[in-house]
């Protein structure tokens, strides 16, 4: 990676020192950290060299000067272990750093952006952030804990600010389904209003005991058959009684227009019919059916107008 580049460089330095002092083990090691972070020409020409001066992995020693072969001599266990390696330099503004890192409260002041920030700014504070106290960059004390107390932040900082947002949808979201539900509330509590205001009528057409219309009146004038509770004849005066047998009335004349017309086009589909496909006997049974409603409709007319 491109952000490996330098640091790849001093591990060449680092390397170049330890052959100046016929360290090959050491400048081995760090030419091979070198090209992982960051493969180079230079690198790997200097990895040859040392293959063919006869570096054995693991050995360390000083090239013999009559330029005869190397020999592996046996080692001890104390004399196998690597040598440590001198410590990494950092400069003072890195440690300052990583000072203020470890005193900042919240992720937001670590990266040093505003709670509000929109998610790109977020990115990019962490990217910056992460370069910066990367432990292959910065080589000040505490840098590696920075870096790993860093390495939540991002993710951290997109749930919280996303949690508003998410909120914000979830009320926005609410809000239209109250207003899809509204119109059929507004209907169930018209229709529960209506039913409490409604009264039972006081009369009706035909035998209704789950009404308490049970008892069999005539009206005065076309003696029409009608049915009231057991007090109707206590709560209407004379004058109400009359009322309410016009209405009995005119009810029962609005059912018989109703239903003759309904008889007479039963009769008209069937002569229909009869005569599209040539039924005698369909025709002869149009002809026979009766309109009992046209029938009484006709002898109220006639008694109403005689």
């Amino acid at each position: 990676m491109e952000v490996n580049r330098d640091e790849a460089n001093r591990c060449i330095d680092i390397a170049t020192a330890a052959m100046a002092h016929d360290d090959t083990g050491k400048a081995r090691r760090f030419l091979e950290k070198a090209q992982r972070l960051f493969p180079t020409h230079k690198g790997k020409m200097l990895l040859e060299i040392i293959a063919k001066n006869g570096f054995i992995p693991g050995q360390t020693g000083h090239s013999e000067s009559n330029g005869e072969a190397r020999h592996r001599h046996p080692q001890s266990a104390g004399e196998d272990k690597k040598q440590p390696e001198t410590a990494k330099p950092y400069s003072s503004d890195q440690l300052e750093a990583v000072k203020r890192i470890k005193q900042c409260k919240d992720f937001y002041e670590i990266l040093g952006v505003l709670k509000e920030a929109p998610q790109d700014e977020l990115k990019r504070a962490y990217k910056k952030l992460a370069l910066r106290f990367h432990p292959d960059k910065n080589h000040a004390p505490g840098a590696t804990e920075a870096f790993k107390g860093n390495t939540p932040v991002y993710t951290n900082g997109r749930m919280r600010n996303q949690r508003p947002e998410r909120r914000e949808r979830q009320r926005d979201g609410g809000l239209a389904l109250f207003v899809q539900v509204m119109p059929i509330l507004i209907l169930v509590i018209v229709s529960a209003l209506s039913q409490m205001m409604v009264t039972n009528p006081a009369y009706s057409l035909s035998f209704r005991a789950s009404s308490g219309h049970t008892h069999k009146r005539l009206t005065e004038g076309l003696k029409v058959t009608y049915y009231v509770g057991d007090h109707f004849s206590q709560e209407l005066s004379a004058a109400k009684l009359r009322s309410v047998e016009r209405a009995v009335e005119d009810d029962f004349v609005s059912n018989l227009r109703n239903n003759c017309w309904k008889e007479k086009q039963q009769k008209e589909g069937m002569l229909y019919r009869a005569r599209y496909f040539g039924d005698n006997d369909l025709y002869q049974r149009a002809q026979k059916a009766r309109t009992p409603s046209c029938a009484k409709l006709s002898e109220i007319s006639a008694s109403i107008n005689g």
